[in-house]
């Protein structure tokens, strides 16, 4: 990424954190929502499984797809379009549509893809939105920022001032008084529309229906009252079967907004007939004479070829944005033309890697809330990864990162590393008082607050410290510390050794230390994580070892999901020793947990204890109750889950550095959810997320501890933390 865009999407960010009013409208959704949707999903198990092999199996096959569905509706009377580009989109839909002709519109994604409602305006087609959101960015000239609530971030004396002047009447400000307002208004319109244009929640190939689910009841009145209906959908909409379509409805009500069915769900299955038998032949019926549906490629089969068909398996739930802490904080500024980060994987499918930039592919942090969230369990983080490394590719990863991730190749870097990362920053360093960390001044990067980071030691864990020997241990391990805890959190490196030897488990070391490669990774730049894995892995491939243990799950991350993937395509060999330290790997908790029987601790701590659920770890590895329960073993803690323990810190490794307000906006979140614990101790298992923690903790003078699980586990068995 380069200056010129680091700087357009910094400026956004910006934009978005001191939206204030937009914000608080998001949030009042999300309280809604979020809750609904957590509540109703455990009732359908299976929904999520089945709808990914629904959407798989027909992106697999989806030239079958648009061929049968084609078929089907052309039988049924309707006529279709497909349309390559936008171009060819925009230019039929307006070919069926009369110059100064009054056009009702529904909610809809692909619409707002191909701009048709600007594109008919510009015609000379009056375009009224009916779905009432849509109406209030329309007469308030705002763009829409949630897929589902298009105008949660305007507030409710600005709907009122517009519907009063559309009415042309001081309209009383109440939400009963403008949604009466609203349906006087759009009743008028529906009447007299020429065409009523909606989207497409699914369309089922077998019998060429088209599937539309609302609560408003504006898209039925659209599909029925004017003479022509147009449906515009991308050819991902298209499934195997009606059962299969109506499985697409469940779920946009289920993970959308947590009902268990849409209030209205439509079924259109041709044009509208009589057949009444007192008739000699069919007539027309009371519903449109015609329906076309234009059915949108628009880059579709680009974006399969280059690897990203999981894209299109998307729903357009809004379920992602209900989760993401980036969109939380953000909103509308964060995607292109579709909200989110599948809105940049979107803008890639049309060859404009540029647009995906400039609307925040550097922005997803990567905690996979979105994909836990997600109905088809879609890999938004991988795919934007992904294209970081065509981006990288095409444009570098900057001279900066590139010499960094050079010098991160190199053992024993990581104190050089910082000096040049501080210089680079124009960083001015003092020290905060408060044992291992500086406190920094950010004045001149425009931060108003000051940041306490961790303070770096010019000599590794790796290089002062010698693991305990085990008479007859039960178990052997190797020990990866990882960038932090070999050059800052050397305290966490000697509780575990300390756990480990009570446990009777031996600890094999490295005599290096190499950065397990997963800031390169989601920057794009494979080159120098490869070199950094295959270090690692000729290392630790050599040891006799039951277990690879972690007291950082992204490093663990690394070493068991990405290093399988960067070597995919090399030696056997190579992949053989790959294989073989990946199935080693075990964060510590799990370890202790599954891998032996531990033992319960003399101490008491007499301490209030909350934790924190690092992404990696939650997410990506599955270990949430395992922490837990070592922390409840151990006497005198008191226990207290907080609120959402699993949402992001917004750590995010270098997303903190390079979008720090973001980060510091997203870690507020959190610190109010620990506050409202009255906890003493914050304890987690990710060193990062400390770090995060400590200065959010210092910036809002908050008295809590923060300490990792094995930290907390050792002092119970006696050992003393350093200061």
């Amino acid at each position: 990424m380069g200056k010129r865009t680091y700087k357009i999407v910094k400026n956004k960010a910006l934009e978005g954190l001191h939206d204030l009013e937009s914000r608080k409208g998001r949030f009042r959704a999300f309280e809604a929502i979020r809750p609904a949707m957590l509540g109703m999903v455990p009732d359908y198990p299976e929904l999520s499984n089945r709808l990914r092999e629904i959407k798989k199996y027909s992106i697999d096959h989806l030239d079958e797809s648009i061929a049968k569905a084609q078929r089907s509706m052309e039988d049924k009377g309707c006529k279709v379009f497909i349309a390559e580009t936008t171009d060819e989109a925009q230019k039929y839909i307006a070919s069926l549509i009369p110059k100064e002709g009054l056009v009702v519109k529904s909610k809809s994604n692909a619409g707002k893809e191909i701009n048709i409602s600007h594109y008919l305006e510009d015609y000379g087609v009056t375009v009224v939105e009916t779905d009432l959101g849509d109406r209030i960015n329309q007469l308030s000239k705002s763009e829409a920022s949630h897929s589902l609530a298009p105008a949660i971030h305007i507030p409710i004396e600005r709907v009122t001032e517009v519907f009063s002047e559309e009415a042309g009447t001081q309209l009383e400000c109440t939400p009963e008084a403008l949604v009466v307002a609203a349906r006087k208004s759009l009743r008028s319109y529906l009447i007299n529309a020429d065409v009523g244009i909606s989207g497409a929640n699914a369309i089922a190939a077998d019998t060429g229906s088209v599937f539309l689910t609302e609560n408003e009841g504006n898209i039925r009145a659209v599909t029925m009252m004017p003479k022509m209906h147009i449906v515009i959908a991308g050819v991902e909409k298209i499934v195997p079967t009606l059962e299969d379509a109506m499985q697409v409805v469940r779920a946009a009500a289920v993970y959308g907004v947590g009902q268990d069915i849409g209030t209205y769900v439509s079924v259109i299955s041709g044009v509208s007939e009589s057949l009444d038998p007192d008739l000699e032949e069919q007539v027309h019926g009371q519903g449109p004479k015609e329906v076309h549906v234009v059915l949108l490629k628009n880059g579709r089969e680009k974006a399969i070829r280059a690897g990203y068909r999981d894209s299109l398996y998307c729903i357009n739930c809004g379920s992602c944005l209900n989760f993401c802490p980036v969109y939380a904080e953000v909103g509308s500024r964060y995607g292109y033309k579709y909200l989110g980060g599948r809105g940049l994987v979107f803008a890639a499918f049309h060859g404009d890697l540029e647009k995906s930039e400039e609307n925040g592919l550097s922005l997803c942090i990567g905690c996979q809330k979105c994909k836990t969230a997600c109905p088809v369990q879609m890999p938004t983080p991988e795919m934007l990864w992904k294209l970081r490394q065509t981006a990288v590719a095409k444009e570098g990863v900057g001279w900066k990162k590139d010499l960094i991730f050079s010098m991160l190749t190199k053992p024993k870097s990581l104190p050089t590393v910082t000096k040049l990362a501080t210089t680079f920053g124009k960083l001015v360093l003092k020290e905060s008082g408060q044992g291992m960390a500086f406190r920094v001044s950010l004045s001149s990067l425009g931060m108003p607050k000051e940041r306490v980071i961790p303070k770096v030691a010019g000599q590794s864990f790796l290089d002062n410290v010698k693991p305990k020997t085990v008479d007859r241990p039960i178990k052997t391990v190797g020990f990866f510390p990882g960038c932090v805890v070999n050059y800052s959190e050397t305290d966490l490196g000697e509780s575990l050794l300390h756990v480990l030897g009570e446990n009777k488990v031996a600890v094999k070391l490295a005599q290096e230390d190499v950065c397990c490669g997963i800031p390169s990774i989601v920057s794009g730049d494979m080159a120098h994580a490869k070199a950094m894995a295959l270090k690692n892995i000729e290392i630790y491939s050599q040891f006799e070892m039951d277990a690879l243990v972690f007291v950082c799950p992204s490093c663990a991350v690394a070493f068991k999901e990405e290093y399988p993937k960067l070597f995919a395509e090399d030696s056997p060999e190579i992949q053989e020793k790959v294989k073989k330290v990946a199935l080693k790997v075990r964060d510590i908790n799990e370890f202790l947990f599954h891998d032996i029987q531990i033992k319960i601790p003399d101490g008491q701590l007499r301490e209030k204890v909350t934790y924190h659920d690092p992404c990696h770890l939650a997410r990506s590895m599955g270990v949430k109750k395992e922490p837990r329960d070592i922390l409840q073993r151990i006497p005198g803690v008191e226990y207290v889950e907080m609120e959402e323990a699993d949402a992001c810190c917004g750590f995010g490794g270098s997303f903190s550095l390079s979008f720090y307000e973001l980060s510091h906006r997203i870690n507020e979140g959190k610190l109010k959810t620990i506050a409202d614990t009255q906890a003493t101790t914050l304890a987690t298992s990710c060193p990062g997320c400390m770090v995060h923690f400590r200065d959010g903790i210092s910036q809002h003078h908050m008295k809590q501890k923060v300490l990792h699980t094995v930290q907390l586990l050792s002092q119970a068995y006696g050992r003393r933390q350093e200061r």
